[in-house]
């Protein structure tokens, strides 16, 4: 649901200068929410900022079209490995994970859920996925998660 222009206005009013200058850089209001910004900012008299062309956006490089590099694993196992991979610096994804889970009778007609990733991230995929299947990245029975902690 999409606030209307007075619960806009509201909102920018109770941001303070900077904050409300760099919602208005960032590039990711909707068409009413930067005007209605802007207006704040004129009523402010503060200027307003040009785009920041890079925020909010992710690497906007193509990487290949999206191929499968596992399938038939259930659902909870296709997320934690494409947690793993984006953990990695590999862009991935998982897919058919709802159906597998809603609709498990349906989960060998559909191969079960899958991983994809870009075709340039191919092989380093299989790489780390190897090494999750081997278990590379199990944590010993003993590890003390706040040793590190001062």
């Amino acid at each position: 649901m999409n606030p209307d222009r007075r619960e806009l206005e509201q909102n920018f009013r109770s941001l303070a200068d900077d904050e409300l200058t760099q919602r208005v850089a960032s590039g990711t209001l909707t068409e009413l929410a930067r005007w209605v910004a802007i207006a704040e900012l004129k009523a402010r008299k503060l200027q307003i900022p040009a785009l920041d062309s890079g925020a909010g956006k992710a690497d906007d490089a193509y990487h290949g079209d999206m191929t499968i590099v596992v399938r038939n694993l259930d659902a909870i196992e296709a997320h934690m490995l494409c947690s793993c991979l984006r953990a990695a610096g590999v862009p991935a994804d998982s897919g058919d994970t709802n159906l597998v889970q809603m609709h498990s009778l349906l989960t060998i007609a559909v191969g079960g859920a899958c991983v994809r990733v870009p075709e340039n991230y191919l092989a380093e995929a299989n790489e780390i996925i190897d090494a999750f299947k081997s278990g590379a990245f199990q944590l010993d029975e003993d590890f003390d998660f706040h040793a590190g902690e001062s």
